[in-house]
């Protein structure tokens, strides 16, 4: 079964902390609007399309079936493929969020009975156990309130299952049916038990890796003894493999690098060949049907080794930038090899591991923080997204209306992560992106992005001694020097950028060069290691720096960018939202100008909102200081009464043809004001408190609104809630038996030809697509 998701359009504002909420005013609907019937409802038929690809945990392979396959994720999803990974289908939800599925089990006797081991890190997940194929779970009361790091079956004896935990090791001998603490903490060191392996010969011999060293049993867990002879100290030992025809042969991957036993753990040694950098070995298989072959699944890479793992036998088969976090081959196919990956979903090799592509048919993991459809393209949708585990994160588009997606990064750092889409209003072909990185933008409509400050290519030096114009010499030249506090104040900046220099004294010596180096190489810079113009700019750093009228470079993290008018000139100029404060730009190449509020307010702004027919005015939400509005084009700036001031603010939307209409999303609460932001109502019927990270307003009828909720602890939370009546009553539009993969909403959008398709972008099951009914939206009247 396909998952299908919607497409949505908006921009996503990044969101901190929580609040109480402040008391309510009722009021009427807006007596210039007329009251619509509801325009149509929406389908159940939530269909998760992608992005494809996501965060896969724990993969395996029936082994009694080659074509089944049970993967889970860190979002507390169960997926299944019936046809060797080609398609996958949505199989079950614990409604957990953060909820780590790092171990699954199919029982060897009985493919129906399936065991699961989940983890929060440090926090509880549980051990849980279907019977009927993953369709329902019941959760093992013993091992309730434990993080499950690790999980075994015996061979000799499936009813025998052994469980690491945070707090030690559990053993149950009927099938996980009720477990038994073994008693371990006589042992020094035996907690955070991260890796199992029992003997395939005896329920007794059992190994067990911890955050520290490994341990062995041989007793069936009475008693423990370290066996740590050949291994470095403090290793934290990822994952254990018994070699399944010497069961004397184990292979152990730690942090300080990947080790092997002849002897069950008499004495280790270094497995050597791969290189240090890539030893985090998160999970080590020795082929199960062919002897000598070894696979080590990295935080660098899939490797593999045909001569036993022996020194210069390994090679890296896939991009050092890939992290692996599980293998899975069935015996009878031994030249098919699959990974779980972060980011990029499940990957196959047919050819024994030395070639990989994607295979998620049906599967998106992602986290959709951005929705945006193209204004002139009907079916042309952008999405963001941001990588969950690895930091950086995607840019999409869609030729198809959210069927299909495709990545469209050329020139995107790594670890770039988009927080707003804006698509210029005067030139659809331009596109703008506020990143953690700064605002970057596109000329051809998403195709190849730059810094909006990028640095021009450098003119050819001329031959030597010949002079350029204004007397100089084509000889390398040294940076101009700079005034002390011009060097003092660059290394002010770079401390707080988090490029250390030690006190600020004004002197570029050693610490500075080298943190100026690591400032520009991350920049995208020349990398000088000098106080050139260009780095100065990106620094915010100049000689007219302490000028309150002084061209800023913004490239730390943009939250919001919004398009609008000087209100004076009315030329046209984009709104940036940022850390530091409010900034404008009429030409983002040329730099930015602050907007300051005063010091009485939090400058953290997280999203913006703008009023077409009154440019003057201008609402922001902060960090910690609520919402704040001028009414003259930010030369002065207030508090806005009736929402709480420490309550972070997530969106602000203005109903561009009733601006008087305002709706607000915080970390608690939704509210809504009629009267130009004098007074606000919180919530509204049927509307929960929550985290309310996007608000989306028909433009075709304003009485429908939707809002996104990301809040959700177990059951309760999330979801998408949509009014007819402007606000007054609400009701939750996603399906009833909410199985949907995320119900955590980010963000939301509408197709740009009719507003019948709903775009949802969630937390971990990219955008969900969302069709309206037989019905289509009624035109509101002007």
């Amino acid at each position: 079964m396909t998952i299908r998701l919607p497409k949505l359009i908006v921009l996503a504002s990044l969101l901190f902390a929580l609040s109480p909420a402040t008391g309510t005013l009722a009021f009427a609907p807006d007596p210039t609007s007329e009251a619509l019937a509801d325009p149509g409802r929406y389908s159940d038929d939530w269909r998760s399309n992608g992005p494809p690809g996501g965060d896969v945990r724990s993969l395996v392979v029936d082994p009694n079936n080659p074509d089944r396959f049970y993967f889970g994720t860190l979002d507390g999803q169960l997926y299944t493929s019936s046809d060797g990974g080609k398609n996958w289908e949505f199989l079950y939800n614990f409604n957990r969020p953060k909820l780590f599925v790092d171990h699954i089990i199919v029982d060897p006797r009985d493919s129906k009975t399936l065991y699961v081991a989940t983890h929060r890190h440090k926090e509880a997940g549980g051990f849980f156990k279907s019977t009927d194929g993953g369709r329902r779970w019941r959760e093992s009361p013993e091992l309730k309130n434990e993080a499950l790091h690790s999980l075994t079956q015996s061979d000799s004896n499936p009813d025998v299952l052994i469980a690491g935990t945070f707090n030690g090791i559990f053993r149950s001998d009927n099938s996980g049916d009720s477990w038994t603490q073994l008693p371990t903490y006589n042992t020094q060191g035996l907690v955070h038990v991260e890796s199992l392996a029992i003997d395939p010969r005896t329920t007794s011999i059992i190994y067990a890796g911890t955050w520290y060293l490994p341990y062995k049993t041989t007793d069936g867990g009475q008693t423990w003894k370290s066996i740590r002879n050949g291994i470095i100290d403090d290793s934290d030992i990822f994952a254990i493999d018994i070699d399944p025809r010497d069961p004397n042969h184990v292979i152990a991957s730690a942090c300080s690098g990947i080790y092997e036993t002849k002897n069950g753990g008499g004495n280790w040694a270094k497995v050597q060949g791969i290189p240090s950098q890539s030893r985090r070995t998160r999970t080590i298989l020795q082929h199960p049907s062919i002897p000598g072959m070894v696979f080590a699944g990295t935080t660098e890479g899939f490797w593999r080794s045909e001569r036993g793992g022996h020194q210069d036998s390994w090679m890296v088969t896939t991009s050092r930038q890939l992290e692996i976090n599980s293998i899975a081959v069935h015996p009878t196919r031994p030249e098919t090899i699959y990974i779980g990956t972060n980011n990029y979903g499940v990957m196959v090799s047919y050819d024994g591991g030395k070639n990989f592509s994607p295979t998620n048919g049906g599967y998106s993991g992602r986290f959709a923080n951005v929705i945006v459809s193209d204004r002139e393209m009907p079916n042309r949708v952008y999405a963001a997204t941001i990588n969950t585990t690895t930091g950086g994160g995607f840019f999409f588009v869609s030729l198809d209306n959210g069927e299909t997606w495709r990545p469209s990064m050329r020139s995107m750092p790594s670890r770039l992560i988009t927080y707003s889409i804006l698509q210029d209003e005067r030139d659809a072909n331009l596109i703008y992106l506020g990143t953690n990185l700064g605002v970057y933008r596109s000329l051809d409509r998403g195709g190849s992005w730059a810094p909006v400050w990028a640095v021009a290519e450098p003119e050819p030096k001329p031959k030597a001694g010949k002079k350029r114009a204004g007397g100089s010499t084509g000889q390398p030249q040294t940076a101009v020097a700079k005034p002390n506090a011009t060097v003092r104040r660059a290394q002010e900046a770079l401390n707080a950028a988090g490029y250390s220099v030690g006190v600020p004294d004004g002197k570029a010596g050693r610490l500075t060069v080298n943190a100026l180096k690591k400032f520009q190489a991350a920049k995208r810079l020349p990398v000088s290691g000098k106080l050139d113009s260009d780095t100065l700019l990106i620094l915010g750093v100049s000689a007219a720096s302490d000028d309150p009228n002084a061209t800023l470079v913004l490239s730390d993290a943009v939250y919001a960018l919004t398009q609008t008018v000087d209100a004076e000139t009315l030329q046209p100029m984009l709104l940036a939202a940022t850390s530091l404060g409010l900034f404008r730009s009429f030409d983002p190449t040329v730099g930015w100008q602050k907007l300051p509020y005063g010091s009485s307010f939090d400058p953290k702004t997280t999203c913006i909102s703008t009023d077409a027919q009154h440019p003057e005015t201008v609402f922001v939400g902060t960090a910690s200081s609520g919402v704040l509005v001028t009414h003259d084009g930010g030369k002065t700036w207030q508090r806005v009464d009736g929402i709480p001031n420490e309550t972070p603010v997530n969106t602000i939307v203005t109903d561009p043809h009733r601006p008087r209409n305002i709706y607000v999303g915080t970390k608690q609460a939704f509210y809504m004001s009629k009267d130009g932001g004098s007074n606000w109502s919180r919530r509204g019927g049927d509307l929960p408190f929550g985290d309310f990270t996007s608000i989306l307003i028909n433009p075709r009828n304003r009485d429908e609104i939707f809002v996104g909720n990301a809040y959700q602890t177990g059951e309760i939370g999330g979801g998408v809630f949509r009014t007819i009546n402007g606000g007054i009553t609400w009701a939750r539009i996603d399906p009833k038996e909410r199985r949907l993969p995320s119900q955590r909403i980010w963000s939301l959008a509408f197709d740009s030809r009719d507003q019948n398709t709903l775009f949802v972008g969630s937390h971990s099951a990219g955008v969900y697509v969302v069709p309206r009914g037989s019905d289509t939206v009624s035109a509101a009247s002007q």
